[in-house]
């Protein structure tokens, strides 16, 4: 049995060293230096599909045909609405919907602002710059007395020179604003022509103004009583036309 099966192995085996043999004995192939044979070999691999360039998905036209398509089956889907026919009618209404409401918001702003405005120019005081700031002189009298009976020099000096600064005004000597200082109308009524003792009893009244007011120096009966007969020296070099400033307070035990 084994005998069987060597001899026709042994038979293959010699036929393929056979053949080995004629093929490495065969002589090899002569290379191809033709240039026009070359190009025509080149040519037939170009033509290969595995050698053939594929265009790549243009994404862009892609997505335009898309959405060109979508808004083809839109219309035609607008088409078979019901009420396609009335969307006109519909567009028009809503667009004067919008156009009305906005003048209408237009004009509610306008109104908010005007009244806002108004209320803003009725809070203002009255007396802004540039308006009368001072009452007639004799509306200084009581305020004056009340001072002088419960011995406030302090506020009975502040409204008497309230009172001579209305005087002034009144005779329109001065231009009353409550933005200007004693300093601004003791220059308005040097720009006049005025007796040289007047200017110096004025500049004198204007610096006890500050010591004792602006400067907090406490103000005693005498202070108060050189002080009032400055102003009515004042008064009467000045010629102001208005009743005479209350007295001067009577010494203590008179």
């Amino acid at each position: 049995m084994n005998r069987c099966l060597i001899i026709p192995c042994v038979l293959v085996l010699g036929i393929l060293s056979v053949r080995a043999t004629d093929e490495a004995n065969s002589p090899a192939p002569a290379p191809v230096t033709d240039p026009a044979q070359i190009a025509r070999h080149y040519q037939q691999v170009l033509t290969r599909p595995e050698y053939q360039e594929t265009a790549e998905p243009d994404v862009t036209s892609h997505f335009e045909d898309s959405l060109t398509l979508w808004f083809k089956q839109l219309g035609i889907k607008f088409g078979e609405f019901k009420y396609a026919n009335q969307l006109p009618a519909f567009e028009l209404m809503l667009m004067t919907i919008l156009v009305t409401l906005t003048v209408a918001g237009l004009l509610y702003i306008m109104l908010r602002l005007t009244r806002r405005r108004a209320r803003m120019e009725a809070g203002l005081p009255t007396s802004v710059a540039g308006d009368k700031t001072f009452h007639p002189p004799e509306f200084y009298d009581e305020e004056i007395h009340h001072a002088i009976r419960t011995g406030d020099w302090h506020a009975a000096w502040l409204a008497a020179w309230r009172q001579f600064l209305s005087r002034l005004e009144h005779d329109q000597l001065v231009e009353a604003d409550r933005t200007r200082t004693n300093r601004e109308y003791l220059a308005q009524l040097r720009a006049r022509p005025l007796p040289s003792s007047a200017v110096a009893l004025l500049i004198g009244m204007v610096d006890a103004y500050d010591r004792f007011i602006y400067g907090r120096k406490s103000i005693a009966e005498p202070d108060w009583n050189q002080f009032h007969q400055q102003i009515e020296e004042a008064g009467l070099l000045l010629h102001l036309d208005d009743k005479t400033p209350p007295a001067r307070a009577k010494p203590a035990g008179t």
